[in-house]
């Protein structure tokens, strides 16, 4: 099952099983001296949460504050194992898909931002793009946007 939204024209997913939940887009605290596409922090229900604009990241341009926005709250693990929760603002969150009988095809080409692309998707001859959570920004990134309770 695949959580839909789109980047410019085109239509992306995230595997819902990597979605915790799904906010709506928030006010946001800016973060200083973070690349432009983190759009600051959401705070929400006691939390402080870093999100990034993923439209900034992938093609340069802020996504627009639509009824359909949200924050995809969302959590990776590193190397050593520990987690870190983040968001994702992205546009048209809306629909999901099961892409269990679909045609699924890996294309593993790098982003300019560091993130691995994933595998196209083909549903009624429309090619929907899988977002790899787990790669989407810079690893050194993650020590920059979480604290570490030493």
């Amino acid at each position: 099952m695949l959580l839909l939204f789109t980047i410019g024209d085109e239509r992306y997913g995230i595997e819902a099983n990597q979605v915790l939940e799904i906010w709506p887009l928030l006010p946001l605290k800016p973060m200083n001296r973070t690349p432009d596409y983190i759009a600051g922090l959401a705070s929400c229900r006691k939390q402080l949460i870093p999100v990034v604009d993923i439209s900034k990241l992938y093609i340069n341009k802020p996504v627009e504050s639509r009824i359909s926005t949200r924050i995809i709250l969302t959590k990776v693990k590193d190397l050593s194992g520990a987690e870190y929760v983040f968001g994702i603002a992205a546009e048209h969150v809306t629909d999901t898909i099961n892409i269990e009988d679909q045609v699924v095809a890996s294309i593993g080409v790098k982003s300019e931002g560091g993130g691995l692309i994933g595998q196209e998707v083909l549903v009624n001859d429309q090619l929907i793009q899988k977002i790899n959570v787990a790669e989407l920004l810079p690893m050194d990134l993650y020590n920059q946007l979480f604290c570490h309770d030493d």
